[in-house]
Parts: structure tokens; sequence; C-alpha cells
């Protein structure tokens, strides 16, 4: 029963590398093209006339651009078979089940495999998205608020009480009586008060700015163009996800602000992901050591002055180490892979079948 996946995500240039290792059909294609077109090496450009046979794709000339992509996805589609026909790939619920991922004998899996391709919900976490929200939270806040408000001030229950406070104001300007007037004016103060809070209840609170200019450094800094996708294969482990950083360039729609719109930041539908293995974090932590080989070298000792500007030099970099690990949260037992397709995979169901039309 053949499945249709809607792409929303798909690295044709990652496709074309691994395509071409496999079947040895692409890379001449790719030069022939190369050589006859001023585009960027970018296969979302390439001519289907040129290399179509070699590809596996269909015999017609593709000119339009939708028949360009259907090309493609037919390339995406032998490449994702021959990735496990040929023993590249593992399939997360498949050849790595939860009982792997708890016992640790995931982590051998994955130290074998070139790919994981794996299926569940999945989390987008754009930071771009988030400094131009930061760059603008105070405006958006205002608005908020000041809608909040407008909305109290129009209810006929809050207009009552404020009706209410008037006629206090107006009772304690006409007494007479010392004392009873300060007891009036503190009753008053008190109304005030519990109508201000009110008042105040159904907004949103501020952020003291510092927090949103750190915030905003950090990103800029650490995390610049960074979007991340996690997925989450097991609803029952949310510790296990393969995390990913995908390419803005490589989304199907060019907008990754109408992918926000369409899919949300929590997309309540489930979605699959192929992906180059990139980073295995190990239970017991990362053993190896770079800076090991200084360990045996006086460094102070004349002669050496080489090698210890040498130190000084990477051991800055080591020194940001830790940084790194808190900005890529990339830690056992997740597993990190540069994505080359994400999609929705469906297959026809009967029950929706038309017969008769």
């Amino acid at each position: 029963m053949k499945e249709i996946k809607d792409f929303i995500y798909l690295d044709m240039e990652k496709v074309s590398s691994l395509y071409s290792q496999l079947s040895g059909g692409m890379v001449q294609s790719v030069e022939a093209s190369s050589t006859s077109s001023e585009n960027s090496k970018n296969l979302r450009s390439y001519d289907f006339k040129i290399f179509k046979h070699e590809a596996g794709g269909t015999g017609l000339e593709s000119q339009a651009l939708k028949e360009t992509r259907v090309s493609h996805h037919e390339i995406y589609n032998e490449l994702e078979n021959d990735l496990f026909k040929e023993g590249y790939t593992a399939e997360i619920g498949v050849d790595v089940t939860k009982e792997d991922v708890d016992s640790g004998e995931a982590t051998k899996i994955f130290e074998s495999a070139l790919c994981i391709k794996t299926e569940g919900y999945v989390v987008l976490e754009d930071y771009e998205r988030i400094t131009r929200i930061a760059d603008n939270y105070e405006d958006i806040i205002g608005f908020i608020n000041n809608s909040v408000k407008s909305n109290l001030y129009e209810n006929p229950e809050y207009k009552g009480l404020i009706d209410q406070l008037d006629v206090m104001k107006e009772d304690i300007r006409k007494m007479k009586n010392g004392n009873v007037k300060t007891k009036k004016k503190q009753e008053l103060s008190e109304f005030e008060e519990k109508l201000s809070v009110l008042s105040d209840s159904g907004q949103v609170g501020s952020v003291e700015q510092w927090i949103i200019d750190g915030l905003k450094t950090w990103v800029q800094v650490f995390l610049p163009d960074v979007f991340n996708v996690r997925v989450y294969p097991f609803e029952d482990s949310e510790s296990f996800h393969v995390m990913s950083n995908v390419k803005r360039k490589f989304f199907l729609d060019d907008n990754t602000e109408s992918v926000h719109y369409l899919f949300g930041s929590k997309p309540t539908i489930k979605v699959t992901m192929l992906g180059v293995i990139t980073s295995i974090p190990q239970k017991d932590g990362d053993s190896f050591d770079p800076m090991k080989e200084f360990d045996e070298v006086d460094l102070d000792k004349d002669g050496n002055e080489a090698q210890s500007v040498e130190h000084g030099f990477r051991g800055v970099f080591r020194g940001f180490d830790g940084l790194e690990e808190m900005i890529r949260t990339c830690r056992y037992p997740r597993i990190m892979v540069q994505p080359i397709a994400i999609y929705r995979s469906i297959k026809p169901n009967e029950a929706l079948k038309r017969k008769n039309r």
C-alpha cells in the first residue's frame, strides 16, 4: 500500500551527496548541470533533462517548478529505500526500541548507523523568532494590557463599582463630622485599592529590561539563526528525543513564519524525520580530552614557547565547553542529527475511497 509523503523540509544537497555515493549515478549529472548553468548548485535549479535517467526520474522533461519538486521527492524515496537496503539507517521504534534506550544498548546501534529515521511528536524552536518577540515585548504587552483594561471598563459590573465609588466620594465631601469623615475616607481608600487589584488581575506582568536584553544577547552570540526541531518517538519517555538544527532554505515553504502558523511551535500531528547522526552523547560523559597532549610538557621551559602559546589559545576554547553544552542541550540519552527530510507520511484510507462518483 503506497504512502504519500507531505514534505515540510527537504535538504536536496544532502540527498544528492548520499544518493550519488550509493547509486554512482548522480555525480556526473551534477557536473554536467553545473557547466551548463549559472545557477547555484542547489538541486532545485538543476535541469532534469540532463540526469533524469541516471537519477531514476521519469521520462518527462520537467519544466515547471511543481514537476521538478515531484522528481526531487522521487529521488528522496529511492535514497531512503537504499539507505535501509544497504544497512546504513536505523529506525527508532523498529531497530531501536524503548528498552534499548533505557538499557543503553541504543548507543551501540547509533554508533554503527549513518542515519536515523524516527516518527513522533515534534517541537519547533526558532531562536530568531524569540529575539524578534523580545525586541517588541513591551509594545506587545502594552497592547494586551490596554485591551484587557478596555474590556473591563466596558463591563457593566465594573461600571457599577465605579458609580458606587463616585457616590462614596460625594457622600464624604458632604460630611461635617471629622471622625466619621476620616473613617469613610479610609473605607474609600480600601475600596479603591481593591478596585485597582481587580483592574490589574487580568493583565500580563512585565519583565525587567535586563532579562530581555540578556536573552537577546545570549541568542545573538550563541544561537544566531538556530532553528531546532526535536522529535519525540516515545510518548512516555520525554528524556529521549532526536534533536536537529534545520536550515531555513530547505523548508518547502520559504516563509518559516507560515510554517509556525500552520503547524504551531508544538504541532499536534506526528511527523517523520530522517537525518545523518552528528552527535551521540555517552552515559558516562565525554572521555576524549584534546588538551591531554600538554600534560607531559613543561610549558615554562625554555624552547617550549610555541607550545605554551598554543596551549593558551586552545585552552580558551575548552573554557567555553561548559557554555556550549548549556546551549546545545544534547545530552545522554538524546542524539543529534543533521536532518535530510521532515515529512508527514500518510497511507490511503480504504474507508475514504470514493468507489462511485
